[in-house]
């Protein structure tokens, strides 16, 4: 019998498990968890795909015969959606030649029933499963959570970024995480033994600036009964994050460009400068170009921020990682309640509703509006419906049957995939989501609208 120090380790695998059997999902669960991995449970096709809908997966783990259909019909949807996974097959032992056929198609291997956790394990330990993980995956903050090209794109030299010691500049709506991002650099570059200092230049009164960046002396204004280290100081060796630089004071970003250039500061009241060892990071909504040229901000000190360029796309840009976001603000939120085990899931009225949002706040208010659902949906709710998502927007008049006079605009041009998918979510929201009523507004048949619906 293998002692505790032998046991495969498997810490922080993601792994959906799927088979009809309540008692082999909670045997499989229970084992896989124990060893360490992070296990999510279907007890259908469907539900499987609305999993790898909301959530990141290194392994799915499918029986080969389901009462909704073959297991292995899922292989190319999670090979589309997580190209590095593995794919594992139960089976029976009638069905051991259909699954050694399996394995010319993409699975990574087979387990006959009744399946010992700790081989499953061992496979999945010995593949090294977990060292498929991208840099942007395993080690950025969990809130950086994206499967859309659009997100990948603008990440994608963000490692590059990091390893140098030039400044950052993260340019976004507000509430796209911005200061996110910028914890990231700091992560993954060679400062993240120092501190990460962050502030807000648009939240502090102008006269308290020089005081809050620079620090002072005793004795250097009236109410200085101490030194004070200004935020330079306290990120010495590691990266202070400028965020909405944008709003600094125009007198005051001379002052800012000369610490840049010089790498010193000067408290308050001091006679000698102070050598910083800083890198900065600077974040704004802000268009700075445009400000440029309005004579808002100093053309030299852009210059030198806009050395490396961020730009992060607002949430409705990103459409494909909307439901994959929610979900996992959600049950984040559960595991802050104390409720870790409570997995509802959305119904795809509304994660389809979800997605269609515009999301005028970004991350931050899918975030806001996740966490206001998981604190007040009833705990024998398993399905999350559109009616009840509805409730907790922060405009929910736009979703309501009330619109039926409204009219939607599609540009000369568009393709006819594209005018196709905006007059069906159209039409979903201004028939509150019913299938069936907007099926017939749409001149086609339910079962057809679900097809199109599954495909987008």
């Amino acid at each position: 019998m293998s002692s505790q120090q032998d046991l495969p380790d498997i810490s922080g695998l993601r792994i959906l498990v799927l088979d009809d059997d309540p008692a082999i999902q909670r045997s499989l669960s229970r084992a896989l968890r124990g060893l360490g991995g992070k296990v999510t449970t279907a007890g259908s096709i469907r539900e499987a795909g609305m999993r790898m809908d909301s959530s990141n997966f290194d392994v799915l783990l499918a029986d080969l015969k389901l009462r909704d259909g073959v297991g292995l019909d899922l292989l190319p949807l999670f090979q589309k959606k997580f190209p590095e996974g593995h794919f594992y097959l139960i089976t029976g032992h009638g069905s051991v030649k259909n699954a050694v056929k399996a394995l010319k198609h993409g699975v990574r291997d087979y387990l006959q029933k009744p399946v010992d956790p700790i081989e499953l394990a061992e496979k999945l330990q010995h593949r090294a499963v977990v060292q498929h993980r991208s840099v942007l995956e395993t080690r950025l903050d969990p809130f950086l959570l994206f499967r859309d090209p659009v997100m990948a794109e603008a990440l994608a030299d963000l490692p590059r970024f990091a390893a140098l010691d030039e400044p950052v500049l993260i340019r976004g709506e507000t509430g796209t995480g911005k200061e996110l991002v910028a914890m990231a650099v700091h992560r993954i570059s060679p400062r993240t033994s120092g501190p990460f200092v962050a502030v807000n230049c648009g939240a502090i009164p102008e006269a308290m600036l020089e005081s809050e960046l620079f620090g002072h002396e005793r004795g250097a204004f009236t109410g200085a009964a101490s030194r004070h280290r200004g935020r330079f100081e306290q990120a010495s060796g590691g990266t202070l994050f400028l965020d909405e630089i944008g709003e600094m004071p125009l007198q005051f970003q001379v002052r800012l460009l000369r610490v840049l250039e010089e790498r010193t500061i000067q408290r308050l009241g001091a006679e000698l400068p102070l050598a910083v060892d800083v890198r900065i990071v600077a974040a704004t909504h802000r268009d700075l170009r445009e400000d440029v040229e309005a004579g808002l901000f100093r053309r030299d000190l852009f210059y030198r921020l806009d050395v490396l360029p961020i730009h992060l796309p607002p949430l409705k840009d990103r459409r494909k990682d909307i439901l994959l976001l929610a979900s996992h603000f959600l049950h984040r939120t559960f595991e802050e309640m104390g409720q870790a085990d409570r997995h509802p899931s959305f119904s795809p009225e509304a994660g389809q509703l979800i997605r269609s949002c515009p999301w005028p706040g970004n991350i931050r208010e899918l975030r806001n509006t996740m966490t206001r659902i998981a604190v007040r949906v009833p705990e024998n709710m398993h399905e999350i419906s559109a009616d009840y998502v509805v409730r907790f927007l922060n405009a929910p008049q736009q979703y309501h049957s009330s619109n039926r006079g409204e009219s939607i605009s599609i540009p000369v041009g568009t393709s006819l995939a594209e005018a196709e998918r905006i007059l069906i979510d159209a039409t979903l929201k201004r028939t509150d989501f019913n299938r069936r009523e907007a099926a017939r507004q749409l001149g086609i048949g339910e079962r057809t609208l679900r097809r199109k619906l599954n495909a987008k």
